[in-house]
């Protein structure tokens, strides 16, 4: 599609700066992830409070006010901008506090992590069922949020993989807990066919999605983001109890798994049995499935305007789109599609991405998805030293990833926040074109 074509299309000739701050924009409205100090440039003013690291952001405005106060210079208008600065900071603090950010939802976050270490360390024949203890009050809760999210609703985010499997791996533990409390009999072929499946999916695609995910972080306060973390460590961690630790899950719970299809020679290549076979085969029924979804009509919900240009008025949102909006449309359009950059941010923007860039999206997903399979879930499956290596990896990136939203929150969130709301004025002000967009 055209820019032409395009409602709400931009000119072109927006300089790269602008360009680079309106793609920073969007990138960082899911995740609040920082913005880069180079984005704004020294003709725009003062560098953003908040990144001189040594000063608390709360009393440098105390001190700027009490220092314009002093000032003949202090005006109505002038009185008028600080007051809206200050209403400013103040809804920002309130929007965190309302989203969970307070000293209860951190310590239970803090403290749910070290009892996860400890079991894992401790009692790892027992890890399947805290995670499947903790998969129902997670899952559930981020549902509620994202029912409620604004601007659009993200309960359609639990179409995606990720959540596909921790769905399948609920409802496995589930049964086979129920089965043995009702005294029922699962047949052996079954289970080895269920696991071999779980096994290339769980060390595979989701081991990796820890990895090249960026909203995969640990953020202890906030339930939205933990559970994102849980969805994609968590299946891991059980996989690795079950594959090095089966011994002692089997002495631990004899009525309800036995495992001796492990000790039958698993063959990780080879064969419709195989488990890369049976992986590849759960993952495609997902990705046929979603396909269909999204081509039957999915693709269009979160567009912001119908094919005749007039307003849509989307309710839901998909993670295909979200991923889209993050950064993905860039390169897409840069390297395939032979899109501008600013044609790119445009279809971020408004949620216009037609049916070949899906088609290109979910090309590289399964790619992404079979090299997972095939690479890292094999290897962990043969080495125990690299599957740990694998987790401790998955660790330190959400602990590096939590530490910069963190960073963020205390240092430079409160300037990226008023660079917002007066970036239209701004922009009349120099008289540039591009701001007001930002809005």
């Amino acid at each position: 599609m055209s820019l032409e074509q395009n409602p709400g299309g931009v000119d072109t000739a927006e300089s790269e700066e602008v360009l680079n701050l309106r793609a920073s924009l969007i990138q960082t409205q899911g995740w609040n992830l920082d913005l880069d100090g180079d984005e704004f440039s020294e003709d725009e003013g003062p560098a953003p409070l908040a990144s001189e690291k040594n000063e608390d952001v709360r009393k440098k405005f105390q001190s700027l006010v009490k220092s314009a106060v002093k000032q003949e210079s202090f005006l109505k208008g002038e009185a008028d901008t600080v007051r809206k600065i200050l209403e400013r900071i103040e809804m920002t603090a309130l929007k965190r506090t309302s989203e969970g950010f307070n000293k209860f939802n951190f310590s239970v976050g803090v403290l749910n992590c070290f009892l996860i270490c400890w079991m894992l360390g401790a009692y790892p024949q027992h890890i399947w069922l805290l995670y499947l203890i903790e998969s129902f009050f997670f899952i559930p809760r981020k549902f509620y949020n994202m029912i409620h999210a604004k601007p659009l609703n993200q309960a359609l985010y639990y179409l995606d993989f990720c959540w596909f499997t921790n769905f399948f791996a609920m409802a496995v533990l589930t049964t086979i807990g129920l089965s043995g409390a009702m005294g029922l009999t699962i047949e052996n072929d079954v289970r080895a066919t269920i696991f071999k499946a779980a096994l290339g999916v769980f060390c595979g695609v989701l081991m990796c999605a820890n990895i090249v995910l960026p909203f995969v972080a640990c953020v202890f306060h906030d339930v939205n983001t933990m559970t994102g973390l849980f969805i994609h460590l968590m299946p891991p961690i059980v996989m690795y109890t079950f594959v090095w630790y089966n011994d002692a899950i089997i002495a631990a719970w004899p009525a309800l798994f036995n495992l001796s299809y492990l000790n039958d020679d698993v063959n990780y290549f080879g064969g419709s049995d195989s488990v890369a076979a049976l992986s590849t085969a759960f993952y495609f029924t997902w990705w046929v499935l979603y396909v269909a979804f999204m081509l039957g009509g999915g693709i269009d919900l979160p567009k912001k305007y119908k094919p005749d240009g007039s307003p849509a008025n989307p309710k839901y949102d998909t993670v295909y789109h979200s991923t889209m909006r993050g950064g993905t449309c860039i390169p897409i359009g840069k390297f395939i599609r032979g899109r501008s950059k600013a044609e790119s941010l445009t279809l971020m923007e408004t949620n216009m991405f037609d049916r070949i860039d899906f088609a290109w999206y979910m090309f590289f997903h399964m790619v992404a998805a079979l090299a997972g399979i095939y690479v890292s879930g094999y290897a962990c499956f043969k080495s125990k030293v690299f599957f740990r290596l694998m987790l401790g990896a998955c660790l330190v990136i959400a602990v590096v990833r939590g530490a910069n939203r963190y960073t963020y929150y205390t240092t430079k969130m409160y300037a990226r926040v008023l660079r917002k709301e007066f970036a239209e004025q701004i922009a009349r002000a120099e008289n540039k074109e591009g701001y007001s967009r930002m809005n």
